[in-house]
C-alpha cells in the first residue's frame, strides 16, 4: 500500500511515518507539509491508496488538498486529522471522508484506518451476485450505494445513478457483503462509505437519498456508523 501523510508540522509527519512503518514495514510512505508538496508528488506520477491529512495546514485548507487528490487520484481514501473536533462537520459537507483521527494521535486508531483501507481495496475487487430475470448478474460492492427491499424484490441503487431490480432477501444479501455495509432498517442496507450524514434517525446518502433508520436497528447502525467514521 502507498500512503501519503500531509501535515504542516514535520514532527507529526515523521511520527505517523514511524508508526506505519513499525507495523507495516513493506508499505511506502510519502510526506508533505503543504499543497505545493502534494502537487509535486502527484505530477511526478506518484499514486496513493490512502492519505492522512490535517484539516488545518497552517494557512492552507486540508479539505482543498483532499479535493485535489480525489480529483487526480482515483480511489484515494482521505482520513482527516485535527485537534479541533468542531471542524469535522465542515469536512462532511466538503469531501467524502474515509474517517477522522483526533490529535494527539492514538496508534490504534491510525492502524484501524490502515486496516480498513486494505479491506476497502479488497472490497473494491469483490462482487455481489444476484438473479435478474433468471439471469446471473455480478455487481462490484464498491458500486453499490444502498440496497432496498420492496414488493419482494431487491432494488440495488448504484453509484452511477442506475438501479437494478433483482430477486432475493436482505437477510441473504448480508452474507455476501463486507463490514462496510450495515442494515439500518428492515427494508434497507446502506454502504457506510457513501453516507454523508446521519441526523435525527435519517441517513443522507452521497446521491442525496434520505433513508430512515428503524428503531430496532438504531443502536446497531449508530455503533457501525460512528466506528466507521472514526468518531468512536
Amino acid at each position: 500500500m502507498k500512503i501519503l501523510v500531509v501535515d504542516d508540522l514535520s514532527i507529526i509527519n515523521d511520527r505517523i511515518e514511524r508508526l506505519i512503518l513499525d507495523k507495516y514495514p513493506d508499505y511506502e510512505v510519502s510526506k508533505a507539509t503543504c499543497s505545493g508538496d502534494v502537487t509535486r508528488l502527484v505530477e511526478e506520477g506518484n499514486k496513493f491508496d490512502l492519505v492522512f491529512i490535517d484539516i488545518n495546514l497552517g494557512e492552507e485548507s486540508g479539505i482543498n488538498v483532499a479535493n485535489y487528490l480525489s480529483s487526480n487520484l482515483t480511489g484515494i481514501k482521505s482520513v482527516f486529522i485535527s485537534g479541533y473536533p468542531e471542524m469535522v462537520s465542515e469536512v462532511f459537507f466538503s469531501v467524502q471522508p474515509f474517517g477522522f483521527i483526533d490529535k494527539p494521535i492514538k496508534p490504534e486508531k491510525l492502524y484501524k484506518y490502515v486496516d480498513a483501507a486494505n479491506e476497502k481495496i479488497d472490497s473494491e475487487n469483490r462482487t455481489f451476485s444476484c438473479k435478474v430475470r433468471g439471469m446471473d448478474l455480478t455487481i462490484k460492492l464498491d458500486d453499490i450505494l444502498y440496497i432496498e427491499y420492496e414488493s419482494k424484490n431487491l432494488i440495488i441503487h448504484k453509484t452511477d445513478g442506475n438501479t437494478v431490480k433483482a430477486a432475493g432477501l436482505l437477510e441473504k444479501v448480508m452474507e455476501q457483503l463486507t463490514d462496510t455495509f450495515v442494515r439500518c432498517h428492515k427494508s434497507y442496507i446502506v454502504n457506510l462509505a457513501y453516507v454523508v450524514s446521519y441526523i435525527r434517525m435519517e441517513v443522507t446518502m452521497k446521491d442525496g437519498s434520505v433513508i430512515a433508520v428503524g428503531r430496532s436497528k438504531k443502536e446497531e447502525f449508530e455503533d457501525a456508523y460512528l466506528s466507521f467514521k472514526g468518531l468512536r
